[in-house]
């Protein structure tokens, strides 16, 4: 009979499985090839449809997947090495191009027309009314008043030869622009990198003009290519730009990442929605008092300008959709106090009906017609 202790000693120890370090490795495990699998999906989508150098030949997915890239990433692929080689966006507003005479056209009636696309539109079908009318257009993508002022005075200071009548065009949906140095700030998804100046009033109500360091497209290209410069120009933005997020604008790793690019793009979207809101347009930009009364002396300054040099002022007040008739709540009184001939849209085509609207925010044709009929009347009387 074998001793009680050999028995004991022959028996082998049972291995104790702890259940939460199981499933730690599990979590683990999951984990790693989910982000595996993502890393896999996000290089197999950024390698089939990578943007083309040239961005104006970029497909419908291409430039979809691309939307989300920071304003810097997208500035440094649309400007080129030279002139040529930019991107059409980059051409567009800069206030140098303002610094032409107007050209005379003999037997017709011409007009300067400051504004935007809504009044380039206006002037095409000025002249397609009436071919005694010949207008020279002076505008922006999406400009704001003080873009289209700045360009007025500039040749007004340069003592060009002006048209006897200038017209002035301003875009509600533009307004919120005011508060902004350049496009870029407010066009996430295309920038746009024209620049013009941020204008306030001083305490006696004259206005003041805050300009960035770069004023023309070859200022860009050379500052892209300066980080002294570039980081200059950003830290203007964050000083004086009211929409400038760091997060948005600025180039980072997040730019070489499909998913990434797209949350951003999602960012960028909600960002710039609560930032437009927090001015409450619909209270007559409530939210930042300073419109109102920097936009009204703009208009004041403008015709007061024009008519020192013997030219006719008009101002065309563009209500676009989505922002009711709080254009002409700050401006008409103004306007009507001093005996500024102007046209509101409202007046013609009401902001809220969707039906006087195409599919990219501009007027119908019909309602274009009716506007620049309205501007032809007054006209009229010039003659």
């Amino acid at each position: 009979m074998l001793p009680f202790s050999s028995s004991i000693s022959n028996s082998k120890p049972r291995r104790i499985r702890n259940p939460q370090a199981r499933l730690l490795r599990r979590v683990l495990s999951v984990l790693l090839w989910t982000i595996g699998a993502l890393g896999l999906i996000d290089a197999a989508i950024g390698f089939a449809f990578r943007a083309p150098a040239e961005p104006e030949r970029a497909t419908g997915l291409q430039r979809y997947f691309d939307y989300g890239r920071s304003i810097e990433g997208k500035l440094r692929r649309y400007v080129g090495s030279s002139p040529d080689q930019d991107a059409i966006i980059v051409r567009a507003g800069w206030l140098n191009d303002c610094d032409v005479p107007s050209l005379a056209r003999p037997g017709k009636l011409v007009f300067d027309i400051y504004g935007m696309s809504f009044s380039n539109n206006i002037a095409l079908q000025l002249e397609r009314l009436d071919r005694g009318l010949a207008s020279q257009r002076f505008a922006g993508p999406e400009a704001p008043p003080n873009h289209s002022y700045a360009c007025f005075i500039s040749r007004d200071q340069l003592r060009l030869v002006r048209a006897p009548i200038q017209i002035l065009g301003v875009l509600a949906s533009s307004i919120p622009r005011m508060e902004t140095l350049s496009g870029l700030t407010t066009s996430f998804e295309q920038p746009q990198p024209f620049t013009y100046p941020r204008y306030s009033l001083d305490p006696h109500g004259h206005l003041v003009a805050r300009w960035s360091s770069i004023k023309s497209r070859e200022e860009l290209r050379a500052a892209l290519s300066d980080g002294r410069k570039w980081r200059n120009f950003l830290d203007e933005l964050a000083s004086n730009d009211a929409f400038y997020e760091q997060q948005i604008v600025q180039a980072d790793i997040f730019d070489h990442s499909v998913l990434a690019r797209m949350i951003r793009r999602a960012w960028g979207q909600r960002s710039l929605r609560m930032r437009i809101a927090a001015l409450r347009p619909e209270a007559g930009f409530s939210g930042a008092p300073d419109i109102a009364p920097v936009l009204c002396a703009m208009l004041l300054d403008f015709a007061a300008t024009a008519r020192a040099g013997g030219l006719r002022p008009i101002v065309i007040l563009f209500e676009d959709r989505g922002y009711g008739t709080a254009l002409s709540a700050i401006a008409a009184p103004v306007l009507r106090a001093n005996r500024i001939e102007f046209v509101a849209t409202s007046s013609i085509a009401s902001p809220n009906d969707s039906s006087n609207f195409i599919a990219d925010g501009h007027f119908t044709p019909a309602v274009d017609e009716k506007i620049a009929r309205a501007v032809r009347a007054l006209l009229d009387r010039a003659r």
